[in-house]
């Protein structure tokens, strides 16, 4: 991995808000009260901003796989027509978005088109 790639921020709108404000505040406050707490809060102020950091992380990998295997199960059905593959689409999707609370917009939208999709090819 090159340094680079490392420094770019993440894109505007992936599948998660965006941490960077969090974490850019716990560096202000990590600095205001240096001198007040003789380094301890700062340290502390900087271990929260690495476990948000660290759970954005572990959060965006998850949802990555969560939506690959969405996908997959669509290209499923459409290859073999087993409505079972729709079921799990329609309950994969709403266990995301009930567990989920930091969901962009967009992956909310994604999610919600692709609950549609699989209604409407279920038979009544």
């Amino acid at each position: 991995m090159r340094l680079k790639e490392i420094i770019n921020p993440p894109p505007h709108e992936g599948y998660l808000k965006n941490s960077s404000m969090l974490v850019t505040a716990l560096f202000i406050i990590g600095g205001i009260v240096y001198y007040p707490t003789q380094g301890y809060g700062t340290v502390i102020a900087l271990v929260i901003a690495l476990m948000v950091l660290v759970g954005q992380k572990l959060l965006l990998s998850q949802i990555k796989k969560d939506f690959a295997d969405i996908y997959f199960a669509k290209k499923q059905f459409e290859e073999s027509n087993n409505k079972e593959y729709l079921e799990f689409i329609i309950a994969r999707s709403s266990q995301i978005l009930q567990d989920n609370k930091v969901l962009s917009q967009k992956a909310k939208k994604e999610l919600k088109q692709l609950q549609q999709y699989a209604s409407s090819m279920l038979p009544k």
